[in-house]
C-alpha cells in the first residue's frame, strides 16, 4: 500500500513540474539558462528590461525566433556609427514596436505594430541612428512614447564615444 502512494505522489509531482513548465518554460529557460543579461533602459520615464545585440551576429538575430517577450522587455540594438540602420522581420514570431535614436540618444524615428508578414521589407529612418529598440507591438501608444523622447541607458552599456559627448 505504502508503494502506491508513493507512486502516486511521484506521478502527481511530475505531473505539476511538467504543467509548471509548461506555462512558464520561457521564463525559466531565460532566467537560468540565458546567456544573454538584461539591462533597465528608460525611454522617457518609461522602464524597460533589454537584452543587447552588440555584435554582428547578435543584431542580424535580433528576435528572430523569440516566442515572445514579457511585458516592459525588448531587445537594444547597439551600433558602432550613426546609420541608416534596417531592421527586417526575418523569423519572427510576433508584432514588434520598432525606435530609432541618435547620437544625441534622441527618439528620431518609430515603425509601430510592424507585423512579421511584412518580410522581406526592410524598416529603415529617414536620418542616421545609433541605436534601435524593439518591443511588443502597442507599446509606443500604451506609454504614450513621442518622437524627441530620450533614451537613458546604464552607463556600462553606453559606447566610450556617447560618453564622452554627453560629459562635454
Amino acid at each position: 500500500m505504502r508503494f502506491l502512494k508513493d507512486i502516486f505522489i511521484g506521478l502527481v509531482i511530475v505531473i505539476t513540474l511538467v504543467f509548471v513548465y509548461m506555462a512558464y518554460g520561457n521564463t525559466i529557460k531565460n532566467a537560468f539558462f540565458s546567456d544573454q543579461s538584461m539591462f533597465t533602459v528608460y525611454v522617457g520615464p518609461t522602464a524597460l528590461s533589454v537584452t543587447l545585440a552588440d555584435s554582428p551576429s547578435e543584431r542580424q538575430q535580433g528576435l528572430s525566433g523569440v516566442s515572445e517577450l514579457q511585458e516592459f522587455q525588448g531587445k537594444l540594438f547597439l551600433f558602432d556609427s550613426a546609420q541608416r540602420h534596417g531592421i527586417w522581420m526575418k523569423d519572427m514570431l510576433f508584432p514588434i514596436d520598432i525606435m530609432w535614436f541618435d547620437d544625441n540618444l534622441e527618439l528620431i524615428y518609430m515603425k509601430k505594430n510592424v507585423d512579421p508578414s511584412t518580410y522581406p521589407a526592410i524598416f529603415t529612418p529617414p536620418e542616421k541612428a545609433r541605436f534601435v529598440l524593439e518591443t511588443n507591438a502597442h507599446l509606443i501608444d500604451s506609454v504614450n512614447i513621442q518622437l524627441g523622447d530620450q533614451l537613458f541607458l546604464p552607463s556600462s552599456i553606453l559606447p566610450k564615444d556617447i560618453q564622452k559627448n554627453l560629459q562635454q
